[in-house]
């Protein structure tokens, strides 16, 4: 059943919440009290709600209407090149990354707020009769949202404050010493919810975009793995394999179309143009979809004899490209997916600015930089031509694809090969190796096999950086690989940005910490991560 359907609600300040019923169909209630939410079942389960709500800021920053969260975490790896928007320097090539970067705030604020709202129905589990479905349903739910928010604090920052205490008018005021959490006491916690979760959620939904006991698993295995866990990892991904809950699609069909809750989706963030299915910004009250289709795409339609089309991606932005070091560990006459999530040549579609000897669906060649650059090779993933109702919008109301089982196959991968099981290692690589159109590998698999065939399935869709660092090869990568430099066989260069590789250092494994937050925490309790000013 689609959509989930997101009420407005500030939750934080309580001012407006709505009940959840079957499909969401909310009953509005106004002025309600901090009672509500602390002492009933349905009280928590509006906070949730909120809680789905608010997750969506990762994708649509109501402060920034050039670029997401999101994009930002998607750069400074070893297969992409960027071009330019808000945060491509810092991020994109690492040029003055600190604390006072405007992303390093936003990500350490959206996660600290999502872990507002969790203890909030943490603490009211308490005071509730948790025998009720309803009380339980809510409290696994935010039990996952406080271990993903704080799994992803805990890789991108390394040293954060740990708090599950609930604000309230009565301790508002109270004197807080902030000081970092020792990690093990982060994991501690994540994987004790996480396991509340697995035991309290159904591995389905008729909800989409839920969490459900898949997703709490896939998680599960992410932390395990960021611990070196890898037998903890087996058993997730085993049991996700077995649940008969999910299967690999056709390949055309894992990003085709804007619903995309098909089998392969483990979470999926929901998007659409029906009532709820979008992004309300609480300052104006303004609607608006995302804009992850305008990223990836060039500004080809700078080029003469072209005119934007959806043939050629649509409204363009041109902030983050695949770069060669990535498209060139395709098998270009075997994996698919080197046509199926790549667009790498655009033809001309306008006959009155068609140059002189060219016609209306010649292929363009790029003679230069700045003409390369406009056409540079871009990923199709989030391509929308079906919310968007001419290619001139730049809203996408698409599905955005947070976990799939492709990636839980790799992560079963990853973990057999440490722990030398070829069989299983075989099982699971081959699942996406073979599904791209390659014939089953029966060698021996190496780690560099599992780095290479993780980034041809999985590029640009979040966890590149993660796994590079939790396999601790993310700054030699990137000195080897970030960026992009292409030079044609008759010495014209095409792509000259590699200022990654020069600016990485050994303290671009973590984020610096907000600067704003370190004048509220006290430099002397929590200084700034070492490297960053």
């Amino acid at each position: 059943m689609k959509k989930i359907l997101y009420s407005v609600v500030l939750v934080m300040v309580l001012i407006l919440l709505s009940s959840c019923e079957d499909f969401l169909q909310e009953k509005v209630y106004t002025k309600v009290t901090s009672d509500y939410i602390v002492s009933t079942p349905s009280g928590m389960a509006s906070a949730v709600l909120a809680m789905y709500y608010k997750d969506r800021e990762l994708f649509r920053n109501n402060n920034d209407t050039e670029t997401t969260v999101w994009l930002n975490m998607l750069m400074g790896d070893d297969i992409t090149v960027p071009r330019a928007g808000e945060g491509i320097p810092q991020f994109g090539r690492l040029l003055n990354l600190q604390g006072s970067t405007t992303t390093v705030g936003r990500i350490w604020r959206h996660m600290y707020a999502v872990i507002g709202y969790a203890n909030l129905v943490v603490e009211a589990s308490n005071k509730v009769d948790m025998t009720d479905p309803v009380a339980v349903q809510a409290l696994a739910e935010a039990k996952v949202f406080r271990a993903h928010a704080y799994f992803w604090l805990l890789r991108k920052y390394d040293r954060i404050y740990l708090n599950t205490r609930v604000t309230t008018p009565e301790n508002v005021n109270d004197s807080i010493v902030y000081s970092p959490a020792d990690p093990a006491d982060v994991y501690e916690l994540i994987n004790s919810d996480l396991d509340y979760a697995i035991e309290n959620l159904s591995w389905t939904t008729n909800q989409p975009g839920r969490f459900t006991q898949g997703a709490a698993r896939h998680i599960k295995a992410k932390v395990a793995a960021c611990q070196q866990n890898w037998q903890e990892v087996a058993n997730q991904v085993n049991a996700i394999d077995k649940s008969g809950v999910y299967s690999l699609v056709a390949l055309d069909n894992v990003f085709n179309g804007p619903d995309l809750n098909h089998s392969e989706a483990i979470l999926v963030s929901q998007w659409s143009k029906g009532n709820g299915g979008w992004y309300i910004s609480p300052s104006t009250g303004s609607t608006s979809g995302h804009r992850l289709a305008l990223h990836f795409t060039p500004l080809y339609n700078q080029e003469q004899g072209m005119l934007i089309d959806f043939a050629s991606g649509g409204y363009p932005w041109g902030r983050l490209f695949p770069n060669n070091h990535l498209l060139s560990k395709y098998n270009k006459s075997k994996d698919k997916r080197y046509n199926a999530y790549y667009k790498h040549a655009w033809t001309y579609n306008n006959a009155a600015g068609v140059p002189r000897g060219k016609k209306v669906g010649d292929t363009i060649v790029a003679a230069n930089q700045a003409q390369y650059l406009n056409l540079h090779p871009a990923c199709t993933k989030y391509n929308d031509s079906y919310t968007r109702i001419s290619p001139q919008e730049t809203q996408s109301f698409k599905d955005i694809i947070i976990y799939r089982l492709a990636e839980t196959y790799l992560m079963g991968a990853e973990a057999y090969y440490h722990l030398g099981k070829s069989d299983s290692l075989s099982y699971y690589y081959n699942k996406t190796w073979e599904r791209a159109g390659n014939t089953k590998f029966t060698g021996a698999i190496t780690l560099d096999m599992i780095i290479d065939e993780h980034a041809r399935e999985l590029a640009m869709e979040g966890d590149r950086w993660f796994f590079l660092k939790r396999n601790g090869i993310l700054i030699d990568r990137i000195k080897k690989y970030g960026g992009e430099y292409i030079k044609t066989t008759a010495n014209v260069v095409l792509m000259n940005d590699t200022t990654i590789r020069d600016n990485v250092q050994p303290h671009h494994v973590r984020l610096p910490i907000p600067q704003a937050q370190i004048d509220i925490m006290g430099k002397e309790n929590f200084p700034q991560n070492e490297g960053y000013n």
